[in-house]
């Protein structure tokens, strides 16, 4: 069944690339796999950073 999430292409230097499928080799992912967690990862953070800044 297709999913209806919306889909982003990304384009890496070649030498990045690399470094992001030995990342995700590393914690047996695949690389879009691990390009989400930090997207999601950046995400809580930068909420957390406008909460923080709305209740100051």
């Amino acid at each position: 069944m297709p999913t209806k999430k919306p889909r982003t292409t990304v384009t890496f230097d070649q030498e990045d690339y690399e470094e992001l499928e030995q990342w995700a080799e590393s914690e047996f992912r695949s690389v879009p796999q691990l390009i989400l967690v930090i997207v999601k990862k950046a995400l809580i953070e930068r909420r957390a950073s406008k909460q923080k800044e709305k209740n100051e």
